[in-house]
């Protein structure tokens, strides 16, 4: 990569001394998170659904606003302390650095981009800012050597733990230790190191645009087709049977099925479906005896 800027001071000088947007953000964590714990706890995910979080149906159905609000939503506290403290501290570098509305696109940019990679790859949106704040390092960690107040944040021993961080979630995941967004972990990063390639790298900044306008399109073309999941095809086989296309859905079931999905739901589902194309064909028959009979 070519670094075009002369000096580390003027790559990206400070524009605005209060940070709005990230104190906003890191405000309404706080906000949701104990307006999901003042609420009915008989049922946490009818409480995180008030609270901003969308089961992937509900997203596929449209509820598209969901892959942002969900980056606000914890449920426990390890996870919005964590979280926080993140977003506050790397947000705030980046918001001063670059300003309150290019910093707003980003972070929209980088919500967009980890939530849909997690439901995609997860079946779930999952819940919280990680996604987001993988999405900061990587773009201050790329930039960390250009921008004095990025330096500050992330020093080596910093970058180690996010780096040990990103794996020892996937070991984690792996292990059903502990269940972690990683898709959400790897697509922020990955953003994040994309839009700083963009910053240094003039030169090829339309290579560069291309593949983040990419990224951003796989993630939302994802909402619309993603045949490799179970989730996704679960909600087709639902919908296929609904709207009456009974051998689609069918199919749609016995996909799912093969990657994963509930043995007993599938099977139940089948079996109504087809119960559903003999009742047809027998009304079918039934018409047109009627009709010779005529």
């Amino acid at each position: 990569m070519e670094e075009t800027s002369p000096d580390a001071a003027t790559l990206l000088p400070p524009v605005q001394k209060r940070p709005w947007l990230t104190w906003l953000s890191c405000a309404a964590c706080v906000v949701v998170f104990i307006g999901i714990h003042t609420g009915s706890r008989s049922d946490e995910a009818e409480a995180l659904m008030n609270w901003g979080w969308q089961p992937p149906d509900s997203i596929y159905e449209g509820a598209y606003w969901a892959l942002f609000s969900s980056v606000f939503v914890h449920f426990d506290f390890w996870h919005l302390g964590f979280n926080l403290y993140w977003l506050y501290h790397l947000g705030r570098r980046l918001e001063q650095a670059i300003g309150s509305w290019r910093w707003l696109v980003f972070f929209l940019g980088a919500a967009l981009v980890s939530s849909s990679a997690e439901l995609a790859v997860g079946d779930n949106t999952g819940i919280g800012a990680s996604g987001v704040g993988y999405a900061l390092f990587g773009l201050m960690w790329i930039l960390r050597k250009r921008v004095p107040a990025f330096g500050e944040i992330l020093d080596r021993r910093t970058v180690i733990i996010f780096l040990i961080w990103l794996v020892a979630c996937v070991a984690m995941t792996a292990a059903g230790i502990l269940a972690v967004g990683n898709a959400a972990h790897f697509s922020g990063l990955l953003f994040g190191t994309a839009v700083a390639a963009w910053i240094l790298d003039k030169p090829r900044r339309l290579l560069i645009t291309m593949a983040i306008v990419l990224l951003i399109g796989a993630s939302v073309a994802s909402l619309f087709w993603a045949p490799w999941s179970k989730g996704w095809t679960s909600w087709r086989a639902l919908k296929a049977h609904k709207d009456g296309n009974y051998t689609a859905a069918i199919q749609w079931y016995e996909r799912s099925l093969k990657q994963g999905q509930d043995k007993k739901w599938c099977e139940e589902n089948i079996e109504l479906a087809r119960e559903a194309i003999e009742y047809e064909r027998l009304q079918g028959q039934k018409k047109h005896a009627e009709g010779v009979r005529k």
